[in-house]
Order: structure tokens, then sequence, then C-alpha cells
């Protein structure tokens, strides 16, 4: 297979290299999922453009079926006319995963990936592109057959044969992935309509996949757009699918092409006539406009309309939980009365308090949809500005709305809403959701960015994380909390590096267990220097910070089944702590400085040590043993409790000081190497992984031990 995906270097610089990659699939570990290829669509165009590129679709089905390959259908709201079907009730009996992702059953509208990304176009008026005239006969025809004009389909389109031995049928999220674990498919490829909504966000879509961590792609040339050219950016039709492509391919997952099952040339449409143009990255405007919603950042001090051509818009969408709906709901802007009014999914919010200080409204209960996407809507006065961030609130929880925001001006009182629900027609740069459960899995980077050597990781002060061998061995990569990555420096040749800590400087230290090193990293210059040496190590490995600043590192011979522990003070002499250990791995001090943990990967062995005020260790005990597979990385939190990585088992285990199992934590790979705290409050856990060299995160109960809260 041929993945394109594009990669933004440098970081911040909005230009994009498009990088192709090859990757051998075993066909019994991949599936086709056939999204939403319905039999009729209230648009015509829709129609037309789905019965072009229907049968060549349904030719990659029959190839790929051939091969092996599972092949999914997932014509969603159909499943009432498939109920006696084999292939639906293959599905349904399929057993359960024993991991089943949070919110596997709702819509995702977005990924941290696409939190910085510009959506590239406007579909909120439901991306209808037909002519009225031909769109009026169309309904009508739809009615004469006792069809809903605005949701005609029944079942799939007869274009797509399913295989009653083979196939299965579902629109269900837990379904589709309990067919994915039972069969240990690892490669997902999405084809069908539509990109830039179903295709994305439904629960068994693009968004769901990349983040509970399959190896995700889009059959791009397989695929269509809801996209009206009469909205912005006033591209043509086929222009804006290639725009919500390129999206795809910057910030969720990579594509394919049908050529690769069938060979000759990808399918373009016959009246395509821009199959050359490139797509660039939509650019803020400057200025409100009347024609059409622009994206700005909320709070601002600015006012947001600087003209006289009526009141001001802003919207937002926000993913409410369904426990919210235990309280009432009610959404909080603070200052001056600058809201006028506020409607939820088109349905006005309640004033129900008014001062200098705030106006309070309040939604009705029928006005919102609990775990799936909600429309905001506040009309502003002119002269309006939001220079605090709304708060929304039910009971005890609340989600400040700080962030990205649309905005126009104009006295259309149909702004208060959208044609289809939000999820539909949103796009995702406005999107607001509170944080994932605890304990929830999500992969971070893309699969492949990292090579196999992957480890490290350490968080700054901005949150930004550390890695090794990043692209290519040897270097350290930088990756954002929403996963944007780059080298952030390349070591001397022939050093690799492993461990990295903090110190309270900013700098960072590098295990470099090639050439015998402790290496110290300046992050304002990105001078790399042999902070420590010593030829009698074996292989330095995981390293691990003392409170006063000494270093603490593990040293395994993998060889032998042995390992060595190391002090290294604040000027970088080296002492032979213990030279008599199983594969010493995993390292860390706990919070108060007083014990030092060590993990034998080989032997299963959790040891703890007292550190003296000399700095000698003492009194090593054995905190935990482990029946089976073996250890990597670990990091303690606030309260003294040991995470530590299971390499072979895929998880994280959670421990006590005293050695109880807290949790056990799945990382979506089998072979996680270290892990580290970091996010605002500390309470984000980062997890190296080989399987799929990528950085996996889950939010965790309680900081790490080095979070310090902001001055």
């Amino acid at each position: 297979m041929k993945l394109e995906h594009q990669v933004e270097s440098p970081l911040d610089s909005e230009r994009y290299d498009r990088i192709v990659r090859e990757e051998n699939w075993n066909p019994k570990e991949t599936a086709i999922i056939v999204c939403d290829v319905w039999d009729y669509h209230h648009c015509l165009n829709a129609v037309r453009r789905l019965e072009e590129f229907g049968p060549r679709l349904n030719s990659v089905l029959i190839e790929a079926r051939k091969q092996g390959v599972t092949i999914i259908h997932s014509p969603s709201d159909c499943m009432p006319a498939y109920e006696e079907h084999p292939a639906r009730k293959r599905a349904m009996n399929t057993a359960p995963a024993s991991r089943l992702p949070e919110s596997i059953e709702s819509w995702c509208s977005l990924i941290p990936a696409e939190e910085r990304a510009v959506y590239p176009i406007d579909q909120s008026d439901g991306g209808e592109d037909d002519d009225p005239a031909e769109h009026a006969a169309w309904a009508a025809k739809l009615t004469s057959m006792g069809r809903n004009p605005n949701l005609p389909w029944k079942s799939q389109s007869k274009m797509i044969t399913i295989d009653a031995q083979q196939d299965f049928i579902t629109d269900k999220g837990d379904e589709v992935w309990n067919i994915l674990e039972s069969r240990k498919i690892k490669n997902v490829i999405l084809t069908g309509v539509h990109t830039n909504m179903c295709v994305l966000g439904r629960p068994f879509g693009l968004r769901q996949m990349a983040r509970n961590g399959k190896n995700v792609v889009l059959m791009k040339d397989m695929t269509d757009t809801m996209y009206n050219p009469q909205r912005w950016p006033y591209v043509s039709h086929h222009e804006g699918t290639r725009r919500v492509i390129s999206h795809i391919e910057r910030f969720v997952c990579p594509t394919v092409t049908s050529d690769q099952f069938l060979g000759g040339k990808p399918f373009h449409f016959s009246n395509d006539r821009e199959i050359n143009s490139t797509s660039e990255t939509p650019k803020s405007h400057n200025g409100l406009p009347t024609d059409h919603w622009v994206t700005i950042k909320i709070p601002s001090d600015k006012t947001i309309l600087h003209n006289s051509q009526g009141p001001a818009w802003c919207r937002c969408v926000v993913r409410i939980p369904e426990k919210w709906f235990e309280d009432s709901i009610t959404l909080t802007t603070e200052g001056s009365p600058q809201v006028m009014k506020a409607w939820c999914n088109g349905h006005a919010m309640k004033l129900s308090l008014q001062n200098e200080k705030e106006s309070v409204f309040t939604a009705t209960a029928n006005s919102l949809v609990p775990d799936d996407a909600n429309l905001i809507v506040l009309q502003l006065h002119e002269n309006g500005k939001l220079d605090r961030a709304p708060v929304l609130t039910s009971g005890l929880r609340t989600l400040q709305l700080s962030g990205r925001w649309q905005v126009r001006s104009g006295t259309d009182e149909a702004f208060a809403n959208m044609p289809l629900p939000a999820k539909f027609g949103a796009s995702t740069d406005i999107f607001f959701s509170p944080p994932d459960a605890l304990w929830t899995a999500r992969a971070l980077t893309r699969i492949g960015e990292f090579t196999s050597g992957i480890e490290g990781p350490a968080c700054d002060a901005d949150g930004n994380i550390f890695a090794v061998n990043f692209q290519k061995q040897g270097t350290i990569g930088m990756v954002t909390p929403s996963g944007r990555g780059d080298i952030f420096v390349t070591l001397p040749e022939g050093s690799i590096g492993n461990g990295i800590r903090f110190n309270d400087e900013g700098d960072f230290f590098v295990a470099d267990y090639m050439k015998h090193n402790i290496l110290k990293v300046n992050t304002k210059t990105r001078a790399v220097d042999v902070f420590a040496h010593d030829d009698k190590m074996n292989q330095p490995n995981d390293i691990a910070m003392a409170p006063d600043g000494t270093l603490y590192a593990s040293d395994p011979n993998w060889a032998d089944g042995t390992g060595q522990l190391w002090r290294i003070d604040l000027d970088g002499t080296i002492t032979l702590l213990n030279g008599n250990m199983g594969t010493t791995n995993g390292i860390e001090v706990s919070p108060d400085g007083t014990t030092l943990y060590v993990n034998e990967s080989r032997q299963r062995n959790i040891w703890s040590f007292k550190i003296g005020k000399d700095r000698q260790l003492t009194n090593k005990k054995l905190l935990r043993k482990f029946d089976d597979f073996g250890f990597d990385g670990m990091r303690c939190d606030v309260d003294g409790n040991l995470y530590i990585t299971r390499h072979g088992k895929g998880t994280v285990v959670k421990l006590t000081p005293a050695g109880q199992v807290l949790q056990e934590i799945s990382v979506l790979g089998a072979h996680p190497t270290n892990i580290c705290f970091g996010g605002q409050d500390g309470r984000t856990a980062y997890v190296t992984e080989v399987e799929y060299t990528r950085l996996v995160s889950f939010r965790v109960d309680r900081p790490g031990r080095n979070w310090k809260a902001s001055e």
C-alpha cells in the first residue's frame, strides 16, 4: 500500500510537504468500511456523483474480498431493511470486544490534531449544490415514491454487492469495533460519502478509528463531499472535496487510491476539470464580512463588529455529555451586557439573569442533544465584544468556551440555526468538549512518525512532549499537545537516545546508550554536550531525577540478563551504586526524594531502595513481582503512585507505593516503552509505543510528581 499524508515543515510555517510511504498489509488484518452509500439522497447532484463512482467502488470491494479483506457495509439509519440479512446478523452476533473505547457509539467532531486547523469549507448550509429547479423536481419525485425528500434513504445502493456469506452490515460504532477486534484487524480503509460529514465523523468514521489506534486511511478517489460552491471559499465542488481531503491528510490520517487494488489510474469525476489544482491552506480573514462566517478567537478585547450592518453573531459547537443532563444547563457571559439573545440548536435560551457583571441563559430540555454536537449561537450588540469566554455550566461541572468561534454580521434571524444538525453542518474549528474520561487512551501522533526506537518521553513547561528517534534514529522530536511534531535536535553522530529528563532550568538530559553517555541539551541554543561518560556502562537506558537534581540511571545488559545502577552528580561525576542486578530498566524517584524505584524487565521485579543523605542506596525491598510480560519505563504521580509500562502486554499499570495495583490502562499497542506526565494540570499521561511507533495519551486522576502549578 502507498499511503499519502502531508507534514508541516517547519512547525507553524503553514507549508506542507506531501509524503508517500509504502507499507505491507496483511489482507486478513484489513477491513474496508463502506460509509453511507445510500439508495437515494436528498441532493440530486450527490446521487449523480455516487452513480459515477459506485461501480468502481464495487469493483474495489470484489477484488479486496478475493484477497481476504473484511468488508463492512455501514448505510446509516437503514438497519431495519437488513433485520434478517445474514450479514446483519453476523455483525450483531460478533462477540463483544474486551476493550471498548470510550464514546465509540458516538459521533466524533474533532481530534486533537485538528485543533489548530482552519476548517477548509463552509458546509453549514448542508452542502447541497443542486440547481433549484432540478432540486424541486427531485424532491417531488422522492415524495411521489413515498420517500421523505429530506431523509429518503432506506438501504444501501444496489450498485454495491453485499456478500451474504462473508460481509457484515452495521451502522453502530461498537459493533464495528467488535468486528475489528474479533478479527484482529489493524488496518481500516474508509470509502463512501460524505467525506466532510459522515466519513469523518460517524462512530465508525476516520476520527474514531484514528484516535482509538487503528491504522486508518481514506480511499480518496472513492468518496465525495457535501459542498456548495456558493459558500466560502467559493471554489468548485470538486476543489472543495480536494480541500477536505487535504485537511484529512494533514490532520487526521493518510489516504490511498483505488488503483492500488484495481491497477490503472485513480478515479476522477468526468466533470472535474481541475484535477491538477492545488489545495491551499485557508487563511484568516481581515474584517468581519456580511456574506460568510469567519473564525476568530474568543475572548477578545476588540469590538467584534466595526460597521453598522446589523448585530454581530457568534457561534460554536459543544459536545455535552449525557451525565450533564442531571442538572439544568446554563450559559454565562460575564461583563457588561453585550449579548442580546442566545440559542441552542435553534431554540431560544431563556435569559434568567442579567446585571452589570453577567448574563445567564438557560437551555430548555428539548433543545439539547446528549453526547452529541450542540450549536450555540449568540447575538451581540453592534459594538459588542466578548472579552471573557462564555461558560457552560451544569451543577458543579463547567466548560469554558475559550477558543475559536465563527462570527459574522447581519440582520437575518436564520443565523440562529443551520439547516442540518450541528454534527453535520458545523466545522471542526469551533468545537468544544469536556476532557475525555479518565484512563481513556487516545492516539496522539500518527503511525510511523517515530522509528521503532521511540522512547524517552518528557514534557517541558509549555506542555510539549520530547521523545527520541523522531522520523529517524539519533534525533529528538518535539510534539505539541495537539500531536504536531518536528525534529528538535539531531544528536552527535553515532549517539542514540533513550530516557529523557528535564531540570528546573528547562534544559534536559538524555541517556545515550550507544556511546555510554548522559547528554545535556540546552533548549535555548539546542546545543548538545556530553554531561557524563563512563565506558563501564553497558548502555545507560532510563534516567530519573531527584528533587536536588541528582540523576540516577538504569543500565541493562540484555545479552546476559544483568544490570547496573548509576548515580550522576550535579558536576557530572558518575558513581556505580549497584552492579549486581537483573535487567534494570524503568527507574524513578519518589516525590519526597527518599526512595528510588527500579524495575527488572526480564525478571519482572520492581525494587525499592532508600536514598540516604549521602545518596547511597540501602534497604533494598521487593515492591512487587509479576508473573508475565516485561517492564519498561515508569513515573510517579504527586502521591507517590507508580505508573509502569508493561512491554508485551500493551498496558500501563498503576501501583501504590506499597505495590497494590490500582489501575491497568490499555495503550493501543502491545509494546509501550516509557511514560511521562504533562498538560496544563499535569494530569495527562504520554506513552511511547513501539508497535505503531507513536505517542499515546490518557487522562489520570492526579498530576505527575514534577508538575508545578502556574505562578
